[in-house]
């Protein structure tokens, strides 16, 4: 595909920057091009650190749902933002099959982020009475 024909924008982050906050709309996914970003959970437990070539953000376009989760630019990064529009033309595009995947693994996803954290507290509540 060539550069002109892209449907995305690439947006330099610096480092600290926050990507997106939990809460926020969901309407746009992320593709890192350079650099590093954490994923925090509401309550602050690190839930990944994700590198160039990996995406983040596709959860809530493809559940339609705000966000779950706080990105935060860890270096300096280089971000390409796709427009979730262009995430639902796709999705139009693939088989049944292949969406009700996406949409099931984008919503175990979610899920899991959402008892590691509840786990995560109860964990610490626990070593709080040592």
């Amino acid at each position: 595909m060539s550069r002109s024909s892209r449907k995305y924008q690439s947006r330099p982050f610096k480092k600290g920057d926050v990507v997106y906050n939990v809460g926020d709309a969901g309407d746009e996914l992320y593709l890192i091009h350079s650099g590093n970003v954490s994923i925090i959970s509401k309550n602050g437990l690190l839930l990944s650190v994700l590198g160039p070539g990996e995406i983040f953000g596709e959860t809530a376009p493809v559940t339609n749902s705000a966000r779950s989760a706080t990105v935060i630019a860890d270096t300096n990064c280089i971000i390409n933002i796709i427009d979730s529009e262009q995430v639902r033309q796709k999705l139009k595009e693939s088989d049944p099959v292949i969406i009700a995947i996406i949409r099931s693994l984008s919503l175990r996803l979610k899920d899991t982020n959402i008892l590691t954290e509840k786990y995560w507290n109860e964990l610490n509540i626990y070593k709080s009475l040592e």
